[in-house]
């Protein structure tokens, strides 16, 4: 894998493969700090942009187990003050956009958003006074303001902040040490950002936690995320029935589907499930295949003209089932 990574020729890059909970393959190239000659290692930690979303669907999914969400609720349920438009519309429509509530983020706005902090509330008011963008139910459009209304759900019925619910809830247990927000007296080793924009390498500005908060705030490291797809694989998250249901594809009134679970996107007839994540300097790809219990995570610090998914993908096919027992990850760095 390490070789497979080097030949992306990215500034940095971390990935692993977990087939059937246990670690196949685990490497990293590249470097984490231009200045430094610094390597990336497996704790090296990146912004995972979007990604974020399966975290808060997974939240949503547990709530809804101990009867504290209900994911066919209208939000108006649960988040008050809202546009008398978005009221009526369900947690499920939200999950698999298919809300028809605008996005708050575009490319007009992305590279000036990303490092303000806004509050949630603050975010929705971008948005607020537009009209939907279609009948809910009818079309899927992907919003970030869909996470960002599901935060505020999962606030409302926990009274608990959303970045502490989601460390106590899956961070910690997991034991994801290095995942979380930016925070100011940050101390983690954070990879440097980069954005190809125009033909040309840009420093991009760094996420902070609110311009994206449960909808794409969150950083991890390769580490931190070999834990999750073991977790995801061995039933910690989720059991298997409410993993389905997440995987399960969205119909829409016309009959057809959306191609999206809750907080998953469907690949492949539904046999793969994944997200993507990006920010203005990292991308990086979430990939699953429920039938054969394999997973595949590719963290790259750079944003513009950039497939993590294909990357993904190609890993994927590249990689063996494991042989025996694997104690721990191996590394590649070259």
């Amino acid at each position: 894998m390490a070789l497979l990574l080097e030949a992306e020729r990215q500034p940095g890059m971390a990935a692993v493969v977990v087939d059937r909970g246990r670690i196949t393959e685990m490497a990293t190239a590249g470097l984490r700090n231009d200045a430094s000659g610094a390597r990336v290692e497996r704790n090296t930690v990146f912004e995972t942009g979007s990604i974020t979303k399966v975290f808060t669907a997974l939240l949503v999914f547990r709530l809804r187990r101990r009867g504290l969400l209900d994911i066919e609720a209208p939000i108006g349920r649960y988040v008050d003050a809202l546009p008398t438009a978005w009221e009526p519309i369900s947690l499920s429509r939200l999950l698999s956009h298919t809300s028809g509530v605008p996005n708050y983020l575009n490319e007009g706005n992305f590279l000036e958003l990303m490092p303000t902090d806004p509050t949630p509330r603050e975010l929705l008011a971008m948005v607020a006074q537009a009209p939907l963008d279609f009948a809910p139910g009818t079309r899927h459009a992907y919003s970030n303001t869909n996470y960002i209304l599901l935060g505020l759900a999962i606030e409302q019925v926990t009274g608990a902040d959303y970045w502490q619910f989601l460390r106590d809830e899956i961070l910690d247990p997991l034991d994801m040490r290095d995942a979380g927000p930016r925070r100011a007296d940050d101390r983690r080793i954070i990879a440097q950002g980069h954005l190809y924009q125009d033909g040309r390498w840009l420093d991009p500005p760094i996420t902070a936690p609110g311009s994206a908060w449960a909808a794409g705030g969150l950083l991890a490291s390769i580490d931190d995320m070999t834990r999750f797809a073991v977790a995801l694989d061995q039933g910690e998250l989720l059991p298997d029935d409410l993993l389905r249901e997440m995987w399960r594809n969205t119909p829409l009134a016309d009959g057809t589907t959306a191609g999206w679970g809750a907080g998953w996107e469907l690949a492949d007839g539904g046999q793969v499930v994944g997200h993507g994540g990006g920010t203005a300097g990292f991308t990086g790809y979430l990939r699953h295949v429920p039938t054969l219990r394999r997973t595949v995570v590719v963290l790259i610090n750079r944003a513009g003209d950039i497939g993590p998914q294909g990357i993904a993908e190609r890993l994927d096919l590249g990689s063996r089932p494991c042989k025996g027992k694997i104690d721990g990850p191996t590394t590649g760095n070259m």
